[in-house]
């Protein structure tokens, strides 16, 4: 039994990569709207393409 499965670890990058980008985006000076926004744009990203790709594999995880 593996501690974190490949699932766990596109979900730990996928939050990595929104708090990078809400953290990018206040440097620059945009406000917090646009920075949350950004953020989570970033997360469905991810989710998104992760969804796509596990769609396209025949495998079943039971």
């Amino acid at each position: 039994m593996t501690l974190l499965s490949l699932n766990h670890v596109v979900a730990l990058l996928g939050l990595v990569l929104s708090i990078s980008s809400y953290l990018l985006m206040k440097r620059f000076g945009l406000p917090d709207k646009l920075a949350v926004g950004c953020g989570i744009l970033a997360a469905l990203v991810v989710s998104i393409f992760w969804t796509s790709v596990m769609l396209g594999t025949d495998e079943d995880d039971d």
